[in-house]
């Protein structure tokens, strides 16, 4: 895992004062990663039926929402792939929804890390 795949402790901080308490961290944490996959299943559906419209649209909130909890990678790969589909340039896209797949697994995971860590 590089540098990248990690959570910027930053961005939960920042959350942590703009709800003033962890409660708020991990009601957000909790948000993202319950619409997170479902919008990853709407990019694939969209570049399966050739929506590319569908994609951009459907990674968008992935984009903002991995900012907001700073899931960099996440944030990163999402902000390609709504670009690419924009700019109807669909050759890449497949491979980059697989590593943004993977990239949100990670995030997953470090995200309930943290959540366990605020809860103690």
């Amino acid at each position: 895992m590089n540098g990248k795949d990690e959570l910027d402790p930053k961005a939960i901080e920042r959350l942590r004062l703009l709800g003033k308490g962890v409660k708020f961290v991990r009601d957000m944490i909790d948000l993202f990663l319950s619409y997170a996959p479902a919008r990853l299943a709407d990019a694939r559906a969209g570049l399966q039926s050739g929506d590319l419209r569908a994609v951009a649209m459907a990674v968008h909130p992935l984009k903002s929402g991995a900012g907001n909890m700073g899931a960099r990678a996440v944030q990163d790969l999402a902000g390609q792939i709504e670009q690419l589909a924009t700019e109807e340039k669909p050759d890449t896209l497949p491979a980059l929804l697989q590593e943004l797949d993977l990239a949100l697994a990670r995030a997953q995971s470090q995200l309930e890390e943290t959540k366990r860590r605020l809860e103690l």
